[in-house]
């Protein structure tokens, strides 16, 4: 009896799946054989071993059904994933055209030696390169091993346009469709405006004579006077200084005119340099180029806005001494005037004495000397006014530009005067 439940233990224990580590053929039937048959202890091991089976059957329906909707689900998502790869070319092929890599495509394909065809071209080559700065700084953090927020970040850094940029950028594009001149466009400042107190003075050179400029001339070819007024040179005529030798083809003469005006009518196919030393060829290609020379400019015409300063006080006080010269020779030539008839009146007179005399001479003298060192007083009060006024304008002028990080002012020792100077970087 008791070698009989064991056997029936054993069985349990051997088709358990909790226990068994190999599948079990759960369609075999198992049976009791003997007294087992009437034992209610065997019965009931029998009907759990029954019931184990069935569980374990229901099992591997269940992984089985499991296993088949995982395959349904990740066909379904090959399937999605596929589908939305196909509606993404399709996007890519109906707005590829409109891309900005397909416009700059375009333009390259269009200008195969980089040559200007329309004003779109250096436009959109600028912003193609810091695009591509954009993409490189990116690639680059991502190779470094950074994540995508500092991957962003770089590209946002590298590829941005600032103002300034783009007000360079449409300066250089302007001169090199030749709605501008090169020169002209540095004068103004690195927000777009315009400083009259800077530069209102070289930009007014351009239009000192509406009689030499281009615009004026090609518009009015039958203006005899102002195409004949000027051309009063041959070849080997020597100009004032600032001003230069050009050769005019629709005159057939020689004319010395500014630089600025040479400039133009070059520029206009109007004339032709005669001595090319001033007007280089200018091939604006970089932002940071036209920013140095638009800094330099700005450097030069300070410069020469303090020299003329000085230029003014140092007349003012040339003017100032002449003028007290002359007072001292003036109060000289009245003493001795005064002297001559104090002599004269002595000497045609027998009742002057001596001592009356000389202490009349000694009045005339104290008198024109007190004068000089009251006109001495007045001349160097004059000077220090003078003095004062010109260190006083000069440091107010220099005070509107010391906080300017494009420029400094220092004072040189050597020369009483500010100089701006562009900073060391």
């Amino acid at each position: 009896m008791i070698l009989g439940i064991s056997i029936v233990f054993t069985l349990f224990f051997a088709i358990n799946p909790i226990f068994a580590q190999e599948s079990v053929d759960t369609s075999e039937q198992i049976t009791l054989s003997g007294d087992l048959q009437n034992n209610p202890v065997a019965q009931d091991i029998l009907k759990k071993i029954e019931k184990s089976k069935r569980w374990i059957t229901q099992m591997e329906q269940r992984n089985f059904e499991a296993q088949e909707r995982q395959k349904e689900l990740e066909q379904k998502r090959a399937e999605v994933l596929q589908s939305l790869e196909k509606d993404l070319k399709k996007w890519e092929e109906l707005w590829g055209y409109y891309t900005f890599d397909k416009m700059l495509e375009r333009t390259l394909e269009n200008n195969p030696a980089n040559n200007t065809s329309t004003i779109y071209d250096h436009p959109l080559k600028f912003t193609g390169s810091k695009i591509n700065a954009g993409r490189d700084a990116l690639h680059k953090v991502l190779l470094e091993g950074g994540g995508p927020e500092e991957a962003r970040s770089a590209f946002v850094n590298a590829a941005k346009i600032t103002r300034e940029e783009m007000i360079y950028a449409n300066s250089l594009y302007n001169v090199l469709q030749n709605n501008a001149y090169y020169n002209q466009q540095i004068l103004f400042s690195s927000s777009g405006t315009f400083e009259d107190s800077i530069s209102g003075k070289e930009l007014r050179k351009y239009y000192q004579d509406y009689r030499t400029n281009p615009g004026y001339l090609q518009a009015n070819p039958f203006d005899k006077l102002s195409w004949t007024d000027l051309g009063k040179n041959t070849l080997d005529t020597e100009c004032r200084q600032e001003h230069v030798l050009v050769y005019r083809t629709n005159a057939d003469d020689y004319v010395c005119t500014t630089e600025q005006t040479a400039e133009m009518w070059v520029r206009h196919n109007m004339g032709n340099l005669v001595n090319d030393t001033f007007l280089e060829s200018k091939d604006p290609v970089s932002i940071t180029q036209f920013k140095q020379d638009r800094i330099v400019k700005k450097v030069n015409n300070l410069n020469s806005e303090i020299n003329i300063m000085q230029k003014h006080y140092e007349k003012k006080l040339s003017d100032t001494k002449i003028k007290y010269n002359s007072v001292f020779t003036n109060l000289k030539f009245e003493q001795d005037g005064e002297e001559k008839k104090l002599i004269a009146k002595f000497n045609s007179n027998d009742k002057m004495s001596k001592k009356t005399f000389t202490v009349n001479i000694l009045d005339i003298q104290e008198k024109y000397v007190q004068l000089e060192v009251n006109v001495v007083d007045e001349k160097l009060r004059i000077l220090e006014l003078l003095e004062s006024q010109y260190q006083t304008g000069v440091h107010n002028f220099v005070k509107n530009y010391e906080s300017d990080s494009e420029i400094k002012i220092i004072w040189n020792s050597q020369n009483p005067v500010f100089q701006a100077e562009v900073p060391i970087s």
